[in-house]
């Protein structure tokens, strides 16, 4: 299986990574192919808006985001890891899912329907409910896009640097399981 890990965290060894790790490397062991993109180390511009994406499913922005269609269409899984931020993804993330436009054709069709995809989010709060934002995003652009959301991990109370819960990133691992 080809995977593609969406790494939405600013920080390299943060909470974030510890979940995508635990992931990662879960599906490495079982055999799979997986790549992690850094998403804040590339260069991925805003959409503009003009569609021109729908017609042929290319961008008009030459950027990173060329290179990161071409993984998300070659791989089985998608895995989206970021921290919540004000109730959603970092921006690193949401860039990166607003040029996800170009997966759709002009009837609004889906170029990746059938693909699957797993989220993790790390968040400082306690409160398990402030993910439901952010968790209604996912599964509308993964409805829109016809992907089917295999599982997720959400991860509170992560106020420090590197503090990732064993529960959790057990929970990780169990779901790469689930999904390899």
């Amino acid at each position: 299986m080809k995977t593609v890990i969406l790494f939405g965290s600013p920080r390299k060894d943060g909470n974030t990574i510890q979940l995508a790790n635990a992931v990662s490397d879960t599906l490495k062991t079982r055999g799979g192919n997986v790549r992690m993109l850094y998403l804040n180390d590339l260069n991925i511009r805003p959409c503009q808006g003009c569609l021109r994406c729908l017609k042929n499913g290319s961008c008009k922005i030459n950027d990173d985001m060329k290179d990161i269609r071409k993984y998300i269409l070659e791989s089985d899984l998608i895995v989206y890891a970021t921290p919540l931020y004000w109730y959603g993804p970092s921006g690193q993330l949401k860039v990166a899912m607003d040029r996800s436009l170009a997966f759709m054709d002009e009837k609004f069709n889906s170029r990746v329907e059938g693909k699957k995809a797993v989220t993790l989010v790390t968040l400082a709060d306690e409160t398990l409910d402030s993910c439901e934002p952010i968790l209604g995003m996912f599964r509308k652009t993964f409805d829109l896009l016809k992907i089917s959301w295999v599982g997720n991990v959400e991860a509170p109370g992560c106020v420090g640097k590197g503090i990732v819960k064993d529960e959790y990133r057990e929970k990780a691992v169990k779901l790469a399981e689930s999904v390899s």
